[in-house]
């Protein structure tokens, strides 16, 4: 028994050697002289086994699929960058319009302070205005020192073609000596009249003044 498995264990082996020797060496020799002659010979082994490997079915699958996983990704490559582009492009316009907002917003700020500027000058000329208007309104005391520098004569002639109010308002802010001597060139009837309203007021005055202490 040991001996018939002895034998077969060295059947085996010299199966396998001869395999080894005949098969395996020789082919693997074969194929490294032949890589080796076409190398020289200036062909390219890796493209032939890419090419001859098309027409086996599985590899040639294999090779599809690759083909189109690169094409994808080729094509996506390209998708990302064409939107990186438009979101560059759209960047841009978005800082260009900011810039613009920006710009608009600074002149509209520089109008507004003009506008404020030039309400400042006009309510100072309003001011300025009013301010002369009253400067040359003339009051009472300037009515009164035109007929302090005026002839009596004159003056009772003018006053005479005036109304009773205005004759006797000019009559009280002058002082007396002018006053009487505007009323001697005056007719008898006009001093005798504006004499008595001067005494009226006076008589008014000195009532209020004593009202008041």
């Amino acid at each position: 028994m040991a001996e018939n498995q002895e034998m077969e264990r060295e059947e085996k082996g010299s199966r396998l050697q001869w395999f080894l020797f005949i098969i395996v060496i020789p082919t693997l020799f074969a194929a490294t002289l032949a890589l080796v002659i076409m190398a020289i010979a200036g062909i390219n082994v890796f493209d032939a086994v890419e090419k001859h490997s098309k027409d086996i079915p599985i590899v040639s699958q294999y090779i599809d699929v690759q083909e189109a996983k690169n094409e994808l990704k080729k094509e996506l490559e390209k998708t990302i960058e064409k939107k990186n582009e438009i979101i560059k492009k759209q960047q841009k316009e978005i800082k260009k319009l900011e810039n613009e907002l920006a710009t608009k917003q600074q002149e509209v700020n520089d109008l507004q302070t003009e506008v404020n500027s030039l309400r400042e000058e006009l309510s100072a000329a309003e001011t300025a205005g009013e301010a002369n208007a009253q400067a040359q309104t003339p009051t009472m005391e300037d009515v009164a020192r035109m007929y302090e520098t005026m002839s009596e004569k004159n003056a009772a002639m003018i006053l005479a073609k005036m109304p009773e109010d205005e004759v006797l308002a000019i009559l009280s802010s002058l002082n007396s000596d002018k006053a009487a001597a505007i009323l001697e060139n005056m007719s008898p009837d006009d001093a005798a009249k504006y004499t008595s309203m001067l005494a009226q007021r006076a008589r008014e005055n000195s009532s209020v003044e004593e009202a008041a202490r």
